[in-house]
């Protein structure tokens, strides 16, 4: 038995999510002859995790890990696990322990790490640990021999992922559990089509992780296995996770046509354009996911978009035109990003308000991962890695408790309470965001306070909406 496991952050709604990481991994494991169990937990259930692992006697227990809260929770996952047993082995995955795999093997609670991608490198460890016990020959593998950490020489990259070798066991997962209600749709599954992304975003991970390669699954194969999923468990839309769909737009076209479904999915600015515009309209796509990223020609250079702010509001203005709904993201706090840049960012954002009305927008601070071409300048502007592997638990750009030292952080995390104002289309959440923000005034923020409280109220916001809107018919806005 070999155990796969991702931990989430119980404050959010990543246990909805299939972990296809995992998925993929236990796939291919099981495609030739391992018994395999993927376990999907929170925080909140590591003891009771642990407890069922060391119980089960695994071959070994393979962690699926990203920059962030998951890196904390992991380790105290893997922490619980040796206290345990010390003789079962931990195996680090996935983009954090790509990124800095030595730190990790420091840590007494791992043994090995797998850099990049996990499928033949799980099955090679998993061949090994149940015969020999020799690591040196596993290409992608990271572990520790008397005390020494050693790397060893980097996997190449799988071409052909069409290969029956990696079919997806959706039978490791309880599918059911995993649909989740978007727009119209109750039964919506994710799915990755692709792996990695051929543009050289700064901030990205993908950068070393994929190193700017780009794969993808056969329109055949995908077609096939999305209706092999509406077959037998009846998902009625599906939500790409794949970093860029669009790469190839006859193969994303003809996917979008084959599935006969509805789907969400994200795109480039640069890549929209009316033709293919009309073609999402045809397909019922329902959701589009897009970053701007900035309001400032200098930080979207900086940044490696290869995009200009006149391309990004042509692109608004085409999205409008066909009103597809689309969630545009921004990124703040960027190193060397000065004031009069962030104020270009918001109003490149309210601007998008007015324009784009069937839309959402999420503003996050940016977060330095290791190995970027703008983790360098990060390091120059005063950044201090964690000395931990547990310190990278802050890494989250949803806490108020991150800190930028070159950014005023608390002002970065009210700006972002303030645009999520324009999300709920009321005319006074409109007003005091636009308010707040275009003075930048962000000091006693008890209107946000009270919105949060509200919306907690209630998971769908119902409450929230209902009085706010009570409030917005008193005062006749």
């Amino acid at each position: 038995m070999i155990c796969l496991v991702q931990v989430e952050n119980s404050g959010d709604f990543s246990t909805d999510i299939m972990p296809l990481g995992l998925l993929h991994v236990g796939s291919a494991l099981k495609n030739v002859g391992f018994d395999v169990r993927i376990i999907h937990c929170t925080e909140k259930q590591i003891e009771a995790t642990s407890a069922g692992i060391v119980k089960e006697k695994p071959l070994f227990v393979g962690f699926s890990v990203m920059t962030g809260p998951q890196t904390l929770h992991s380790a105290l996952l893997s922490e619980a696990i040796r206290r345990s047993d010390e003789t079962i082995p931990i195996v680090w995955g996935g983009i954090h322990p790509s990124l800095v795999p030595q730190q990790c093997l420091g840590e007494d609670y791992i043994d090995f790490v797998v850099v990049g991608e996990g499928e033949e490198t799980a099955i090679d460890l998993a061949r090994m640990l149940d015969h020999t016990k020799s690591f040196d020959s596993i290409p992608g593998l990271g572990y520790k021999s008397r005390g020494t950490v050693r790397l060893n020489a980097p996997r190449p990259f799988i071409e052909n992922l069409d290969n029956d070798k990696y079919r997806l066991r959706f039978d490791l997962l309880d599918v059911p559990s995993y649909f989740t209600r978007l727009r119209s749709f109750s039964r919506v599954v994710a799915y990755k089509t692709s792996r990695g992304c051929p543009y050289q975003c700064a901030f990205c991970y993908n950068q070393r992780f994929n190193r700017g390669r780009w794969r993808a699954k056969s329109p055949d194969r995908v077609i096939e296995e999305i209706g092999f999923l509406k077959r037998e468990y009846g998902i009625d839309a599906v939500c790409f996770y794949d970093d860029t769909f669009f790469v190839n737009k006859k193969r994303a076209v003809e996917i979008l046509a084959g599935i006969a479904i509805p789907a969400k999915t994200d795109i480039r600015i640069d890549l929209v354009d009316e033709t293919l515009l009309q073609r999402l309209k045809e397909f019922g796509v329902f959701d589009l996911l897009i970053g701007v990223e900035s309001g400032s020609d200098r930080i979207l250079n900086l940044l490696g978009k290869k995009i200009t702010c006149e391309d990004i509001k042509k692109a608004v203005k085409l999205l409008a035109k066909y009103d597809l709904r689309v969630g545009y993201s921004a990124i703040t706090g960027l190193p060397t990003e000065k004031p009069e840049e962030l104020k270009k960012t918001i109003e490149m954002l309210l601007w998008i308000h007015k324009v784009h009305r069937n839309k959402t927008i999420t503003v996050g601070p940016y977060l330095p991962y290791p190995g970027t071409a703008l983790y360098e300048i990060a390091l120059a502007e005063g950044f201090e890695p964690p000395g931990t592997t547990k310190g990278w638990g802050i890494m989250d750009r949803w806490s108020p408790m991150l800190r930028l030292p070159w950014a005023k952080s608390d002002d970065l995390y009210w700006i972002r309470e303030y645009l999520k104002f324009l999300n709920y289309r009321l005319p006074l959440l409109d007003m005091v965001a636009e308010f707040r923000l275009k003075r930048q005034f962000l000091q006693l923020p008890y209107d946000a306070r009270l919105v949060d409280f509200l919306l907690r109220r209630t998971l769908n916001g119902s409450y929230m909406g209902k009085c706010l809107r009570s409030i917005h018919s008193r005062l006749k806005v």
